[in-house]
């Protein structure tokens, strides 16, 4: 083979090796754009799973922020109706020992004399009497008279005996030995009567 053979031999054997370096580098381009391809859809989903973790952290952060308040504002209001209730009632006890020394009293003055002198005490006394009503209303206790007749009501009477009185329905109050009082609406004394029961 001469000198001029070996050359073009030579030349297109690097123009086959350059044809296939060129389809190789083709067939690698194309891999890296599959790859690039592949890499922006992975991209594009961790940036849409951050988005949504973030957006789902935000939301129940949101809703952990509404329980806290919600919780923290019924708290504020249980909070509230005790200091209320304690506005209100806190002097249940005292008004119950108040109650029954007035209610006592009240018994004491409620008799009739013909003595003039005691007639006079007794006067004086209903003055207080009265006084003590007074103070009780800016206290709002307020007294719940019975009558004989009324029907018996357990809610805010106590029957510490039975009678058995045809001129009253059963079940009717048929005397009267102290009333009930009030404090605001709740009973803080009961009225003590005698309660008719009719024996069929």
């Amino acid at each position: 083979m001469s000198k001029e053979e070996k050359i073009e031999e030579k030349i297109e054997e690097n123009i086959n090796k350059e044809a296939e370096l060129n389809k190789t580098i083709t067939e690698l381009k194309e891999q890296l754009a599959q790859y690039q391809k592949k890499a922006d859809e992975l991209n594009d989903k961790v940036i849409f799973l951050t988005n949504d973790y973030a957006n789902k952290v935000k939301e129940k952060g949101e809703q952990a922020n509404k329980i806290v308040q919600d919780k923290l504002a019924e708290l504020e209001k249980k909070h509230s109706e005790i200091i209320e209730d304690t506005k209100k009632y806190g002097i249940e006890k005292t008004a119950s020992k108040l109650i029954e020394i007035i209610d006592q009293f009240k018994k004491a003055i409620g008799f009739e004399s013909n003595d003039e002198k005691v007639k006079n005490f007794l006067i004086g006394f209903k003055m207080f009497a009265s006084m003590f009503d007074s103070l009780l209303s800016s206290l709002n206790i307020s007294e719940k008279v019975i009558n004989v007749g009324n029907e018996f009501n357990p809610s805010f009477m106590d029957a510490y005996d039975v009678s058995n009185d045809k001129e009253y329905n059963d079940n009717a109050v048929t005397k009267v030995v102290s009333n009930a009082y009030f404090l605001h609406d709740r009973v803080v004394k009961h009225g003590v009567v005698i309660v008719n029961k009719i024996n069929e």
